[in-house]
């Protein structure tokens, strides 16, 4: 190799060097800069310290609303909501919340699902589920989509909007949240109203004249002698001690029964309704049911027949016997026995 090619490759290995010398440098001092410009003095959070700590405190202090599966910690004693017809939400504050400021929220609620919802609040002093009370104040609470009515069972849309709904509350009032899972809920659904389809049944005898009509205060008088009283839909009802109507009595004919109107009225037709799923006591009503029918029938000389006015003898009515009884022991293995709270909802 001559000289001349020795100080070539000499001066390259040189440049090369340099080039390398001149990049670090730039490096380290780019990097110096970024240190000074975005670099932070304060402790990490993660890595403990007065910070880490004051930052722990900070989230203790605001519960967030979450959605959870229900469990069954929250005590479940009294309430008129029942996980057998209610997809139930319960929601759990750290501190107190006024009753009428939950009960604002959930006024304020966009959300308003197709199917009743129903509100409660723990009582902590009774230990007892009660009524939302204005006056009151909870720490926990919970609301119950019910899952199927008379209209029909509750749809994956009604969930949806009840979830957003107690969502909403939690959110506004700083709560927790557990809901149960959706796909069981619209099976009970779906189950619930299998069973409203089969004994949701109205029970009518129709009481034809047999020869001139009926008089208005000789029906008024017998009625009332056997404890019904004229309400205000123009129906004479029967009702137990609590107040639940066991049967009813109305003008077949128009118009319908009124307290002045009874004094000039006369029908050729009256009509005994029975709602077999909301009579409470069962059997044992249909039977006083049947056994006023008949009085009433003997009385006003008339005859019992069904809708298409054919008579109901005593073999025709026993066969309607048989129906309810199995109707009866469905509602019970159900257990939503007939004219129960639960009945009264679930039929509504």
């Amino acid at each position: 190799m001559s000289e001349l090619q020795l100080g070539l490759l000499g001066i390259g290995i040189l440049v090369v060097v340099g080039v390398f010398a001149y990049n670090k440098l730039q490096e380290f001092r780019l990097k110096r800069q970024s240190q000074e410009a975005f670099g932070s003095r304060h402790e990490d959070v993660l890595l403990g310290g007065k910070a880490a700590a004051r930052a722990a405190d900070a989230t203790r202090e605001r519960i967030e609303p979450t959605l959870s599966q229900a469990s069954d910690a929250a005590p479940a004693a009294g309430g008129a909501l029942d996980a057998s017809i209610d997809f139930i939400a319960t929601l759990e504050t750290q501190h107190a919340v006024a009753g009428e400021a939950i009960s604002t929220a959930i006024v304020d609620s966009a959300e308003r699902p197709g199917k009743a919802v129903g509100w409660e609040g723990y009582n902590s002093q009774s230990a007892h589920w009660e009524p939302l009370d204005a006056a009151g104040e909870y720490q926990m609470l919970r609301a119950g989509l019910q899952l199927a009515d008379r209209k029909g069972a509750a749809s994956e849309q009604d969930l949806s909007d009840f979830s957003a709904m107690v969502q909403a509350l939690a959110s506004a009032i700083g709560a927790s949240c557990s809901l149960g899972e959706t796909a069981s809920a619209l099976q009970r659904a779906q189950k619930l109203d299998a069973l409203c389809a089969d004994v949701d049944v109205q029970i009518g005898l129709n009481l034809v004249a047999r020869g001139g009509a009926f008089a208005g205060t000789k029906i008024r008088a017998f009625a009332e002698a056997h404890g019904f009283a004229l309400e205000r839909d123009g129906r004479f009802c029967r009702r137990d001690e609590a107040g639940l109507e066991l049967y009813s009595l109305c003008n077949t004919e128009a118009p319908a029964f009124s307290s002045e109107g009874m004094k000039t009225l006369a029908s050729r037709g009256l009509t005994l309704l029975f709602d077999v799923a909301r009579a409470p006591d069962g059997i044992a009503s249909f039977d006083r049911f049947v056994e006023f029918a008949r009085a009433l029938a003997e009385t006003l000389s008339a005859a019992i027949a069904d809708d298409n006015r054919r008579p109901l003898d005593d073999a025709a009515l026993g066969k309607i016997r048989e129906q309810l009884q199995a109707l009866y022991a469905s509602m019970e293995q159900q257990g939503i026995p007939a004219g129960s709270p639960l009945a009264l909802r679930l039929f509504s």
